[in-house]
């Protein structure tokens, strides 16, 4: 049976007459003739009741009409269907840390919007540890973090920021027009709390290398870093230098002579095998300019 039996079926029932059908369906009488003769024969049962005044349906007719109207309702919407699944967007969900630069994440959405038009990106704003632990469930599809990632995932190092000194307005660090590292010494410093415990790497590690003594105030901050400064009464934070222009206003912030481990990294990581959309937006991320 194809669909042509059908729609010629369905044509001859709803007209009652096999030549207003034929004249709808633009084919002869006799061919149309042919076709239900040929449906009915497939089937094993008579269709319709041919009378004086038309064909009506026999209780077969009436049943495989029903069926017949589903399965080209269906069928007229195949294409449609198939249309709309070729339109339809992947979604890939991006890990970003707090006080990301909004106008990289937005040339980001950009780049990805004209190099891949099938691909929609989800934003979810984490720390790099909760960001880590969603990847590892599956929530995740590619992660913007600030510690090396495991071996295991695959990862690009994206951007390195230089951390610098956001000092206090009216302190007397203040108008120097640099700050090298002994500056630090008995100076009340923010930092972030992952430098609580210090790699050999880290900032504090070398602070405390240089033989230099600064007051650290250990806090997870991001958003509320100027809450976090008055709170623990400090007089500078180390932070990267848009942190400071957007959530330290009036403090000045330089870079610190002698250090250069003073430096915060961004990885992009996703999960290996993972969807090929995913790698398609990895590769335009970091394509963008950090």
């Amino acid at each position: 049976m194809e669909l042509r039996h059908l729609r010629y079926f369905a044509a001859v029932a709803e007209e009652g007459s096999f030549y207003q059908a034929a004249q709808r369906l633009l084919v002869s009488q006799p061919s149309l003739s042919r076709q239900i003769m040929d449906l009915e024969r497939r089937l094993g049962q008579r269709l319709f009741d041919r009378t004086s005044r038309g064909v009506r349906l026999t209780p077969s007719g009436e049943a495989l009409l029903r069926h017949a109207r589903q399965i080209l309702g269906l069928a007229a919407t195949t294409e449609e269907i198939v249309s709309e699944a070729a339109r339809a967007r992947q979604v890939v969900s991006i890990g970003v840390p707090p006080a990301t630069p909004d106008g990289w994440l937005c040339a980001v959405v950009e780049a990805v919007d004209a190099a891949l038009p099938h691909a929609e990106l989800d934003y979810v704003e984490a720390t790099s540890f909760d960001q880590l632990r969603l990847l590892h469930a599956g929530r995740l599809d590619l992660c913007l973090v600030h510690q090396p990632p495991p071996g295991d995932y695959a990862s690009w190092l994206l951007r390195q920021e230089t951390l610098g000194l956001a000092v206090r307005p009216g302190h007397r660090l203040a108008g120097e027009p640099a700050y090298r590292i002994g500056d630090l010494h008995a100076l009340r410093v923010l930092v972030h709390a992952r430098e609580r415990e210090p790699s050999r790497e880290s900032v504090t590690a070398a602070v405390l290398a240089a033989d230099v003594r600064p007051h650290w105030q250990f806090a997870q901050f991001t958003e509320h870093v100027l809450a976090c400064a008055q709170a623990t009464r400090s007089d500078a934070a180390l932070v990267a230098s848009h942190v400071a222009a957007t959530k330290l206003p009036g403090w000045r912030w330089r870079a610190i002579e002698e250090l250069p481990q003073a430096v915060m990294t961004t990885w992009l990581v996703c999960q290996r095998p993972t969807r090929a959309v995913v790698d398609e937006v990895a590769g335009v991320v970091r394509s963008v300019p950090a």
